[in-house]
């Protein structure tokens, strides 16, 4: 499958919750230099292949149902939070609330940032990305106080180059929707992903994704949202993602949380 970048993936609204405006040229452009420019890198170089399974905005389901499918094969993941959409309905879906992040996380869960606006970053001034990033940190911790050093994944895929620039000193790793397997000398800032849906996995199967991640090794990280029988176009069925887990775990993949991830790799 050809690999999209964070910008063609944004425009078909991978991790759109409502209808995704990205502020125009200007925060195009700044999404395309930014994402070609790292700050920071890490060498992905882990003693046996890693999978890590995120969750964005995250819809309810995502919490329920997400959660469920691991804990019952013994893993966990990593919740990327949007704290000012805490309970918010929409055509989609219901975002889960506070209660449901401090349940998940004391199931050993991750809980991550994701905005506190869920606006996307290139179409913030650098101030504003900033302080929404700070709001975002302060409402998790209030919750979960033990959070420190938390990751980070851009709303709808984009990135800007000031936003991320401060991401590289104020977050531990940040997640991006470009496809790939995240191996060798990686830009921690924009962390590729694959989509867990039914139409990101029409051309290329998640089998695929696992084959390929079992033979040559590296970090796959998966993002989906909401988990039902009948999903939104940016969400899986439970029978996918039960199928992904398992096959995971029968082919000798750790499934483990980014920030174990990160660690399991020496990225401090």
């Amino acid at each position: 499958m050809p690999v999209q970048t964070a910008a063609q993936a944004a425009a078909i609204g991978p991790d759109d919750a409502t209808s995704a405006r990205d502020g125009g040229l200007l925060a195009r452009i700044n999404h395309a230099v930014g994402r070609r420019i790292a700050f920071r890198t890490g060498d992905i170089r882990p003693d046996r292949p890693i999978l890590s399974i995120t969750f964005d905005d995250f819809p309810r389901t995502a919490g329920t149902e997400g959660g469920r499918i691991l804990e019952a094969h013994g893993v966990r993941g990593t919740f990327y939070v949007a704290s000012g959409l805490f309970e918010r309905h929409s055509d989609l879906w219901t975002v889960a609330g506070a209660d449901a992040v401090m349940d998940l996380a004391s199931r050993g869960h991750e809980m991550a940032l994701h905005g506190h606006a869920h606006r996307p970053a290139a179409a913030m001034t650098a101030g504003d990305f900033a302080a929404d990033l700070a709001a975002n940190r302060a409402a998790l911790r209030r919750l979960v106080p033990s959070l420190s050093n938390e990751s980070y994944a851009y709303p709808y895929g984009i990135c800007g180059l000031p936003q991320k620039r401060w991401l590289s000193r104020t977050v531990r790793a940040s997640r991006s929707v470009m496809a790939g397997i995240n191996a060798g000398r990686t830009d921690l800032d924009f962390l590729k992903s694959v989509e867990i849906s039914e139409r990101s996995l029409a051309a290329v199967s998640m089998d695929a994704w696992l084959d390929r991640l079992a033979r040559d090794g590296g970090w796959l990280v998966l993002f989906t949202h909401d988990v039902c029988d009948t999903p939104t176009p940016f969400g899986t069925t439970a029978r996918i993602l039960e199928a992904t887990v398992a096959g995971a775990l029968d082919r000798g993949i750790a499934i483990m949380p980014v920030a174990e991830a990160l660690d399991r790799c020496g990225i401090v």
